[in-house]
C-alpha cells in the first residue's frame, strides 16, 4: 500500500511512476486519438492540474484538430485560475473513461478561442496512461439506503465532519457523493484519517482515505453533484477482508435479482 506524501495537498500522479505503471502506457497515435475522441464525444469531466498539482480546475475537451495536432480545452469559469493556467509550465489531465483512469501529461497551454468561445489549446500527447487495474472489483453501492462514510476534516484549530453517501466501493478505495457547494472543502491528495465507514451486516470500520480525484457530475435532471475518488491508505488485512466480503455479497445479490446464475 502506498504511503501518504509528506505534503498531502500535492497529488501523486501514476503517470510519474513508469516503473510501477509502465504496462498501462499507450504510445500508438491511433489509440491515443481514439481515446481522446471518446473523451470528447462523451464530454468526460477532466481535472486539469497545474504544474506540481497544488492547483486544479475542471474542464472538458471541446474540440480536437488532427491537422494541427491540437486539443482544445474548456477554460475555468474563474479568471484567476485561467491566468495561473496560462503561466503554468506543465499540465496533468486526469479523467475516467468507461471506469478506466486516464492520465495525460502536457506542456504549457496556449490561450485561444474555439467556435468563437474562449479556450485553451494544448498539443496532442505522445503517450497517455490508461490505468485499467483489475485486482479490485469496483461495485456501485445501493442507493436506498446508501452506505455512508464520516470524514473529519481538520482545519487549523477546528474540525468539520462530513457525513457522505458512497457511490461505489472496492478493496482499493471508494467514491463519495457530495454537494457541489462543498468543492472547495476538498483537495486532491488530501489525507483524511480515521474515517468511519459503515458496512451493512459487518460493522463500522475506521479507514484512512486519500482523495485521488474530484469530479463534477451532471445528473440526468440537470443537477450537479461532486464525486470524490478516494484510495484506502494503510488498510489492515482484516478490514480489507470485510470490505471484499461485502462487495462479493452485493454482487451475488445483484446477479440473483437479474437472474444470473
Amino acid at each position: 500500500m502506498k504511503s501518504a506524501p509528506e505534503d498531502s495537498s500535492v497529488p501523486v500522479f501514476e503517470i510519474d511512476q513508469p516503473a510501477v505503471y509502465g504496462q498501462y502506457f499507450i504510445r500508438n497515435p491511433v489509440e491515443i486519438l481514439s481515446t481522446l475522441r471518446a473523451m470528447e464525444r462523451r464530454r468526460c469531466v477532466i481535472t486539469v492540474y497545474l504544474d506540481a498539482g497544488e492547483t486544479f480546475f475542471l474542464s472538458v475537451i471541446v474540440a480536437i484538430d488532427e491537422d494541427s495536432g491540437e486539443i482544445f480545452l474548456d477554460p475555468s469559469n474563474q479568471s484567476t485560475l485561467n491566468l495561473q493556467a496560462s503561466k503554468s509550465q506543465q499540465l496533468t489531465l486526469s479523467a475516467t473513461l468507461d471506469k478506466v483512469k486516464i492520465q495525460i501529461r502536457l506542456p504549457a497551454l496556449q490561450v485561444t478561442t474555439q467556435a468563437d468561445k474562449p479556450a485553451f489549446s494544448v498539443p496532442m500527447p505522445s503517450k497517455i496512461l490508461r490505468l485499467q487495474r483489475r485486482e479490485f472489483f469496483r461495485l456501485i453501492t445501493p442507493h436506498a439506503p446508501p452506505l455512508r462514510c464520516k470524514i473529519s476534516a481538520k482545519r487549523d484549530n477546528s474540525s468539520e465532519i462530513f457525513d457522505l453517501p458512497l457511490f461505489d466501493i472496492s478493496g482499493g478505495g471508494l467514491s463519495l457523493i457530495a454537494n457541489i457547494n462543498l468543492a472547495e472543502k476538498f483537495t486532491p491528495g488530501e489525507l483524511f484519517q480515521d474515517c468511519r465507514l459503515e458496512i451493512p451486516g459487518e460493522s463500522v470500520l475506521s479507514v484512512n482515505l486519500q482523495v485521488r480525484e474530484i469530479f463534477k457530475i451532471e445528473l440526468a435532471n440537470g443537477d450537479q453533484q461532486l464525486r470524490l475518488g478516494c484510495e484506502f491508505v494503510s488498510l489492515p488485512g482484516t478490514r480489507l477482508a470485510l470490505i471484499e466480503r461485502y462487495v462479493t455479497r452485493l454482487e451475488r445479490e445483484r446477479k440473483a435479482r437479474i437472474g444470473v446464475l
